[in-house]
């Protein structure tokens, strides 16, 4: 397998046809063509489904097809990076991706202690949806992401376990329905939610729950806005699903344990194939060392 190959392979998926496909790369269709058996010769299985009307990839090839933009991708990101240092061009910053729903709990266990111990390595943290970890992580966009989304059963991701949250109902304090030990889902399909304005994972195993009853939630707020969630929590207008580590400081809101969702565990995630410098080795060994859970 080679990069040409690759780029061969890539250009024949974009223009549904080897013909089409060698003309764009200028060279002769019979070097596509061979490219092309060469892959399957190596993969022992066909790539694609031919045809007078063009070519179509098989089952196995589309696997391929994944495989080989993974690839591209760290390719062309670790090769940057190679040139970055050759340039002497080295980088004095990592680049992290966090949720909306874990920042309390990074910036006082970790963020803070990593800058006294390593006042040459910035620290660039930027805020995105759990789920879109994969891509940032696979494009070279953050270094490594803190995320509560299950972990990819993949070699290409490392993945330290840190700490867990409960996800929690919160309620005004005050109110009869905060002196449960515990909620199901019946306690609370009427009740009127206010989400944080982000993608959670939790979403969809509480809209499975509702869907058990033929309802769906009661969301008559989302908002990026905390304190205006807070504020309308405390008051009674509305009721919050959110991580413990949230609502635990949020005054005027007690909250309750919502038995019906599991434990949720927080993760370091990176890619394993790119390239990493000293500097990301540190803050690896500085958040393994501070790993609450095993």
């Amino acid at each position: 397998m080679t990069l040409k190959q690759i780029e061969y392979f890539q250009m024949v998926i974009s223009k549904g046809n080897i013909s089409s496909a060698a003309e764009e790369l200028f060279i002769s269709r019979s070097v596509v063509s061979r490219a092309l058996a060469e892959l399957e010769d190596e993969f022992q299985t066909s790539l694609f489904i031919r045809s007078k009307n063009g070519v179509i990839l098989t089952e196995s090839g589309r696997m391929i097809a994944c495989l080989f933009r993974e690839f591209t991708s760290c390719y062309t990101t670790t090769k940057d990076r190679v040139r970055q240092l050759d340039s002497k061009e080295r980088r004095h910053t990592l680049h992290l991706g966090i949720t909306p729903t874990n920042a309390y709990h990074l910036f006082s266990l970790y963020f803070n202690d990593f800058r006294s111990q390593f006042p040459e390595i910035g620290l660039k943290v930027n805020e995105y949806g759990a789920n879109d970890a994969w891509k940032l992580l696979m494009d070279g966009t953050v270094d490594a992401f803190f995320t509560p989304a299950r972990t990819l059963d993949h070699n290409m991701f490392g993945s330290i376990n840190l700490y867990q949250t409960n996800i929690m109902l919160g309620a005004p304090l005050g109110c009869a329905i905060v002196e449960k030990r515990s909620l199901g889902i019946s306690d609370i399909l009427d009740l009127p939610l206010g989400y944080l304005n982000a993608p959670m994972p939790v979403e969809k195993i509480l809209n499975a729950c509702f869907q058990t009853f033929d309802k769906s939630p009661k969301v008559v707020l989302r908002t990026s806005d905390q304190r205006l969630l807070r504020e309308l929590n405390a008051s009674g207008v509305i009721y919050t699903i959110l991580p413990s580590d949230i609502l635990e400081t949020w005054p005027g809101v007690g909250r309750v344990p919502l038995d019906f969702f599991p434990t949720s565990m927080h993760h370091l995630v990176w890619n394993k194939a790119l390239a990493h410098d000293e500097m990301f080795e540190s803050f690896l060994d500085f958040m393994q060392a501070r790993s609450i859970v095993g």
